[in-house]
């Protein structure tokens, strides 16, 4: 894969993608906390840092959401995903996003890297960029999906929790484990001794 550079100092020009209010996003979260949290501790790929705003990460499928949560073992153990809601959000306003994953990007730099290397310090370098030059978020490709068909939405926004719009939070589906179980083997194990109305149970 060819490497990342730094951004270039004109990101004026850089491939747009228009996200409007009306579009849906999914995130997976503890459901002791709410969706929109915004990180800029450095752990995420695309998180700003050294400055008050913070990085949202969301992704376009419920499904995509489900494999960037649980994204080392193929097998989950039932009480973290029973521990997880789904929120269904919607964008809190039309959003301009920064777009890493069509061709004409490469032309500023970006290659296949900015979605996948391990080292976020490049990434960071070009959400911080892509900020400053009045974008919103970035659109980029899930790395925890290997056809790279899974699509995610980093949105920027002030650090830390917030309360922005949410069209419904629920349990884990069923069609979602499912569909994360013959597209990627993720496969969710019954905790013992628990088996009625399990999520194994629905599926």
């Amino acid at each position: 894969m060819s490497p990342l550079g730094r951004p270039p100092d004109d990101l004026s020009r850089f491939p747009a993608f228009d996200l409007r209010r009306r579009d849906r996003l999914y995130r997976l979260h503890r459901s002791d906390v709410g969706p929109w949290w915004f990180s800029s501790d450095g752990s995420g790929r695309f998180d700003l840092r050294e400055s008050d705003h913070g990085t949202c990460y969301l992704a376009v499928s419920a499904v995509g959401a489900f494999i960037e949560v649980f994204r080392v073992a193929t097998v989950i153990p039932e009480a973290e995903v029973e521990a997880r809601s789904l929120s269904t959000l919607a964008p809190p306003k039309r959003v301009n996003l920064a777009d890493c994953t069509v061709s004409a990007a490469r032309k500023f730099g970006i290659t296949g890297a900015v979605h996948t290397q391990p080292d976020y310090a490049l990434p960071q370098a070009w959400a911080a960029a892509l900020a400053a030059a009045g974008f919103g978020g970035i659109r980029y490709r899930l790395s925890h999906d290997p056809a790279q068909k899974e699509l995610g939405v980093a949105l920027f926004g002030a650090a830390g929790q917030q309360s922005l719009p949410i069209r419904r939070t629920e349990t884990v589906p069923p069609a979602a484990v499912e569909e994360a179980r013959q597209r990627f083997g993720l496969v969710v194990a019954p905790t013992p001794g628990l088996h009625t109305g399990s999520i194994r149970a629905r599926v």
